[in-house]
């Protein structure tokens, strides 16, 4: 890349090859070899392009952090610096910073994190550059708030830290003061010698439920640094109590025990209480009972936190005990308190509670698949033996009619086969898809009861009516191939309800992002790939506003279409859709909600690896929305990466096979031709059939070959429905459901 210097920034180059929106576009997305290609041989001269290189440089095993420092200062000066001196960093501390927006904020705190590391500024010369930034409610601004206190803290200026904190008025404060903020004001309190006003203020911290559980760590290491190793033991009990998550299982033991297990105390901040609770639960369960009993307010006041002690005192066999703390609290029903009773019940052994507490909690949540899987595991016993019919028709009844019923109706249809119900069974299979639309099984129905079904006959008008329709999409499992009647039909008259006017609200909710300066900002870091930094925005506008959850859900949607992120808006509109229990089967949606929650972003780089490596593009676009919800810097649990997941040898063998340098998961064009070729070879091993290779692309092909000797008979379905591992039954499921619905989008909707 060429290091020529150029004038001022920003200037417009005439006939540059990217609009200001694209590069952020590919900044945003971690478009590396993108940006590498764009910059290969020409200078950056905007704005944009400068930040962009930025982004390469820190982020691209190629990337030079030389080059990062400088184009960081050249960002900041307006003018690109061939390198970085101590004047060009003195002139910034000097003259004023370029127009605030996301791209320069993020940049003035990338270089601040620069010159920490490199030393490249005194102490007192940080404090001045970080003064810089004017206060305003911004992420920035609060880390800024908090690493001059930090560093005033650590080089023993505590009246320093004590009087900076305290240039705030009280209300500022609350504006401006995250939690790390706070921390370390009360730190310099404290050595300062204002201790009993620090300790205080730490104690606050500690027992304020939104302060984050590490810096709650934090603070019960500096206190036993200052009062000692068991100081938690010598502070009233209200505060020793907090710090019980930090003590080793013995010390939590004593400090329990010599508490005599809270048998008598009554706390009166609910932190303390849950942390009590936490603690006994942990070592001395069947003494938690006796605290809830003396702090029944606190139980009712957090329903939640109740259902979750039951529920693990059920798992601890004492399912008495945590029916007792439902029974004797007042709790307003909700998913989680259902599934509390139906979990001491199922204990207990009282089956048909147990049964009616799982379908309550499904009622509320019908979307929680382990509930499902335990919902049929109770109706269907060991595979042979099925309860009776009157426990299959309550659950039919009550659980709602979405994709995730799929087996449950399954299931049935296996079971009126197996008792030779043939009447029962062939009236379902003509009606089965409004229990189920859009789920896995209304093909794996069709293809299990195919003999069944031939034997009914399609109705000739479809379009006549809803049944009409319905039973026809029944007998056709909605599949292309067999649908022709209805392809390129309008089928508004069976839309689901609520999809337009849900449609129409996440359009309105971006007028709400025009018109308000906090949404303004959280797109524009948005643009940049800063996702938390807006979260934080949209948090505090809700605050402010009042704006209800689902208000929220929409505004974040319609900024991840005003941004390109079609993470947040697959995401949202989901969340929306299972609000409003509207299911996601696009034969029944309109053309542009369905779009929004099955999209196909980065289009010219799946195109282009389908065609490459022979595979369907809808099948590339099936598993990247299961993988990763098209998060391009997706980080799993197991440290998968990127769109399509890759693990780190993975990546290392298909790079090598591939002939590629040195790359990064997260960069869009590496993380699909990975997870095409992947694709490509799982497919050629498992005869090009989806289901197969997605469970190998889950599970690893090693598995897959394992479990296919020990529980494969010839019958995929029931070898699915046999499958040990829950994680890939469901990823099997849930790709070739999004298989379907891409498949289903491109022939009734020709998108």
């Amino acid at each position: 890349m060429k290091k020529t210097i150029l004038g001022l920034l920003p200037f417009l180059v005439v006939g540059s090859l990217f609009a200001d929106d694209d590069l952020k576009y590919l900044v945003k997305s971690y478009s590396l070899e993108k940006i590498r290609r764009i910059f290969r041989e020409r200078s950056p001269s905007k704005e944009s392009e400068v930040y962009a290189l930025i982004r390469f440089h820190e982020t691209h095993p190629d990337g030079d952090e030389g080059n990062k420092f400088r184009y960081l200062v050249s960002l900041l000066k307006g003018r690109l610096v061939v390198g970085v001196t101590k004047d060009e960093l003195h002139s910034l501390i000097k003259n004023p910073l370029p127009p605030l927006n996301a791209v320069t904020k993020m940049s003035f705190w990338k270089l601040y994190e620069e010159m920490v590391k490199r030393k490249s500024l005194s102490s007192s010369e940080l404090i001045s550059y970080l003064k810089k930034l004017p206060p305003e409610y911004d992420p920035v601004y609060k880390n800024v708030i908090g690493e001059i206190l930090r560093i005033h803290y650590e080089n023993g200026e505590f009246k320093e830290a004590k009087d900076y904190a305290e240039s705030f008025s009280e209300k500022d404060k609350k504006e401006y003061f995250g939690a790390m903020a706070y921390y370390r004001y009360a730190k310099a309190l404290y050595k300062f010698g204002e201790v009993q006003k620090g300790e205080n203020l730490l104690y606050a911290l500690a027992e304020d439920a939104n302060v984050p559980s590490y810096v709650k760590k934090d603070i019960y290491t500096d206190l036993r640094t200052w009062k000692g190793e068991s100081f938690y033991k010598q502070i009233p009990l209200e505060k020793g109590v907090l710090f019980l998550p930090f003590l080793d299982a013995s010390d939590k033991k004593s400090f329990l025990s010599s508490h005599q297990y809270f048998s008598s105390i009554v706390f009166e901040r609910p932190e303390s209480w849950k942390a009590a609770a936490r603690g006994l639960v942990q070592y001395y369960p069947e003494r938690l009972s006796s605290l809830f009993s003396r702090h029944k307010s606190f139980a009712e006041y957090f329903p939640e936190f109740t259902a979750a002690m039951s529920v693990e005192l059920s798992n601890q066999n004492l399912a008495k005990s945590g029916l007792d703390l439902l029974e004797k609290t007042n709790l307003s029903s909700s998913e989680s308190v259902e599934y509390a009773y139906a979990r001491a019940y199922k204990r207990l052994g009282e089956r048909d509670k147990y049964f009616n507490g799982l379908l309550s909690s499904l009622e509320k949540n019908p979307y929680n698949l382990i509930r499902q899987d335990e919902l049929i595991d109770l109706l269907i016993g060991d595979h042979s033996h099925f309860l009776e019919e009157s426990y299959w028709k309550e659950a039919l009844k009550r659980i709602p009619n979405l994709p995730v019923k799929g087996r449950l109706v399954y299931w049935y249809l296996r079971s009126l086969k197996s008792k030779g119900k043939q009447d029962e069974l062939l009236s379902w299979l003509k009606s089965y898809y409004k229990f189920i639309p859009g789920s896995y099984y209304t093909r794996v129905i069709r293809e299990e009861f195919a003999t069944e079904i031939s034997s009914l006959q399609k109705p000739d008008s479809p379009l006549r009516n809803k049944d009409t329709l319905f039973e026809y999409l029944s007998l056709t499992s909605g599949d292309p191939k067999y649908s022709d009647k209805i392809i390129g039909r309008d089928l508004e008259f069976a839309y689901f309800p609520d999809s337009f006017s849900l449609d129409v609200r996440i359009d309105s909710a971006h007028s709400k992002v025009r018109g308000n300066t906090l949404l303004q900002n959280a797109k524009e870091y948005l643009e940049i790939g800063e996702m938390a930094h807006a979260s934080s925005l949209v948090d505090k506008f809700v605050l402010q506003t009042g704006t209800s959850e689902e208000e929220k859900d929409e505004i974040f949607a319609a900024l991840g279409e005003v941004t390109g992120n079609q993470y947040l808006t697959v995401f949202h509109t989901r969340n929306l859709m299972k609000r409003r229990r509207i299911p996601d089967d696009v034969i029944l949606l309109p053309s542009k909600l369905a779009s929004r929650i099955y999209p196909r972003p980065h289009r010219d780089i799946v195109s282009h690896y389908s065609q490459s490596f022979g595979i369907e593009e809808d099948i590339v676009y099936a598993v990247m929305r299961q993988e990763s919800f098209f998060k391009e810097n997706a980080v799993s649990s197991s440290n998968a990466r990127g769109l399509m997941q890759i693990m780190g040898p993975t990546g290392k063998g298909l790079a090598q096979g591939l002939g590629l340098g040195p790359y990064s998961l997260f960069d869009p064009e590496i993380s699909i031709q990975m997870g095409a070729k992947f694709l490509k070879y799982l497919l050629s091993s498992n005869e090009n059939d989806l289901k197969w290779a997605s469970i190998a692309y889950n599970g690893g092909p090693g598995n897959l070959r394992k479990w296919k000797r020990n529980h494969y008979h010839g019958d995929f379905n029931h070898f699915l429905e046999e499958l040990p591992l829950k994680e890939p039954r469901d990823y099997c499921r849930i790709v070739t459901s999004n298989y379907y619905n891409y498949q289903s989008l491109r022939q009734y909707k020709n998108r």
